[in-house]
C-alpha cells in the first residue's frame, strides 16, 4: 500500500509544473513521466528511465507518511469544515514538499527544466557531469573491483602515498568527495575509518555502496556536489579526500566549501592530473568519450591556491618517465582511449606492468629530485594540505 500511495504522490507532484528538455529532440515531460518504472526494493522505492538517457533514483519509503484514507484535498477541505484542522493538513504539507522535492532530483538528473526557464552555465555543468556519472556508474561492473589492489598495486603511486602519509585511519571520520565509483571510500573504511561517500551522482553512490557491502564494510552516502557540499555546518571531519575531483570543479570555491568541515589539525588531501604534459593533452583531444568537456587539469596557480587557504601544504608528484606504460597502449597495442579507461586500465592492469613500472618510478625519483621543473611535466600531481 505504501508502495503504491508512493507512486500515485509522485505522479500527482510531477504535474504541478511544465518541463522541458535541454536536449530539443528528447521525449516530451508527459512521455518521460509515462515512461518511468516504479520498482520496491527492501524499504526503497527504485525510479528508473531509458528516455532521453538512461537513469535511476532510490528513494526511502519510510521518508514520506500516508494516511490510510490517503491525502487527498478533499478530504482536508472536510476536515477543516468540521473543526479538524485549522489549516492546511499538517501531514498533507510535508508530503507536499517532499514529493516535490523527489520530483526535482528526477527533473535535474534527467535534465529536464521548468518550462519557460534557462539553467546557468554552472547548473548545466553540473547537469552533464551528473548525467556522465550516472551513465558510468550505469555501465559499470563493481562487483569485479579488487579495492586492494586497486589502491595498493604499482601502477596506483598516488594512492600508496597517501595512504602511507594519511597513517592509522582507524576510528577517524573521512569524507569522500566525488567517490565516484567508490575505491577509494570501501579501502578508506577496509582500514577503519568512518566514512561518508560523496557524489553527484546518485548512481555512483549507489555503486560505492555495492561495493561496501560486497567488501564487508559500511559507508554513508551523500549526495551533493563538491561546490555545494549541503552539510550540516558542524560536520567535522579528520580527513577529507578528493581523488580525480579538482579538475571537474571551481577549485577555490570547492575550497572554500570543505575548509569549514575539516577538524582541528584535519587533513584535505587530493590527486589531480596535471597541465603542461604535451603528450597527455594528445590523450586528452582524443579520449573525448571517457572525459566531460569542462574539464581542466591542474596548472600552477591552481596549486597556489593551496597555500593561500591553508597553512601547511605539500605536493608530490607522479607518473614522468612511467608515462612510457601509456605510450605503449596506445601505439604498440593499440587500445582505443574512447574504448578503455587509460587511468583505470592501468590500475586494474598493475601486475602486469610492474616489470616496467618499478624501475621507471625509481628513475622518475632521481629525475625529479635533481631537476625540480620537470615535477609539471608530470601526469598527477598530489597535494596534502592542514587547516589553519
Amino acid at each position: 500500500m505504501k508502495f503504491e500511495s508512493f507512486k500515485y504522490r509522485f505522479l500527482i507532484a510531477s504535474k504541478n509544473y511544465s518541463y522541458t528538455h535541454q536536449n530539443q529532440s528528447a521525449i516530451s515531460w508527459l512521455d518521460f513521466i509515462n515512461s518511468l518504472v516504479f520498482e520496491y526494493q527492501d524499504g526503497e522505492v527504485v525510479i528508473a528511465w531509458n528516455n532521453p538517457a538512461p537513469g535511476a533514483l532510490t528513494f526511502k519509503i519510510d521518508e514520506a507518511r500516508f494516511y490510510l484514507r490517503g491525502d487527498t484535498e478533499k478530504y482536508s477541505e472536510r476536515q477543516r469544515e468540521i473543526g479538524l484542522l485549522d489549516a492546511e493538513d499538517p501531514i498533507k504539507l510535508k508530503n507536499d514538499k517532499f514529493f516535490d522535492e523527489i520530483v526535482q532530483r528526477v527533473v535535474d538528473s534527467a535534465g529536464y527544466v521548468k518550462s519557460g526557464t534557462t539553467k546557468s552555465k554552472h547548473d548545466l555543468r553540473i547537469d552533464n557531469e551528473r548525467q556522465f556519472h550516472d551513465e558510468w556508474a550505469n555501465s559499470a561492473q563493481v562487483e569485479m573491483i579488487d579495492v586492494r589492489a586497486s589502491n595498493e598495486v604499482c601502477t596506483a603511486p598516488e594512492m600508496r602515498f597517501i595512504t602511507q602519509r594519511l597513517g592509522d585511519l582507524k576510528g577517524k571520520r573521512l569524507l569522500d568527495v566525488g567517490c565516484g565509483l567508490g575505491e577509494a571510500s570501501v579501502y578508506f573504511a577496509l582500514q577503519g575509518a568512518d566514512v561518508t561517500s560523496s557524489d553527484l551522482s546518485q548512481g555512483m553512490l549507489d555503486a560505492t555502496t555495492r561495493l561496501a557491502h560486497k567488501n564487508g564494510v559500511n559507508v554513508t552516502q551523500h549526495v551533493a556536489s563538491a561546490e555545494d557540499l549541503q552539510l550540516l555546518a558542524d560536520a567535522k571531519f579528520d580527513v577529507i579526500y578528493a581523488g580525480n575531483l579538482l579538475h571537474h570543479v571551481n577549485i577555490e570555491e570547492t575550497i572554500l566549501r570543505i575548509k569549514p568541515h575539516l577538524s582541528k589539525d584535519g587533513l584535505f588531501v587530493s590527486w589531480d592530473p596535471l597541465a603542461y604534459n604535451p603528450a597527455i593533452n594528445v590523450y586528452r583531444a582524443m579520449a573525448t568519450d571517457v572525459r566531460t568537456p569542462d574539464e581542466h587539469p591542474l596548472k600552477r596557480s591552481d596549486i597556489q591556491l593551496f597555500k593561500k587557504h591553508f597553512s601547511n601544504v605539500e605536493t608530490n608528484y607522479f607518473w614522468f618517465s612511467t608515462l612510457v606504460i601509456f605510450v605503449i597502449m596506445a601505439l604498440a597495442q593499440r587500445r582505443n582511449p574512447n574504448k578503455e579507461r587509460y587511468w583505470k586500465v592501468v590500475v586494474e592492469e598493475g601486475n602486469k606492468w610492474a616489470w616496467l613500472y618499478w624501475p621507471l618510478e625509481f628513475l622518475d625519483k632521481l629525475l625529479l629530485r635533481l631537476v625540480p621543473p620537470l615535477k609539471l611535466l608530470c601526469w598527477n600531481v598530489v597535494i596534502v594540505a592542514r587547516s589553519k
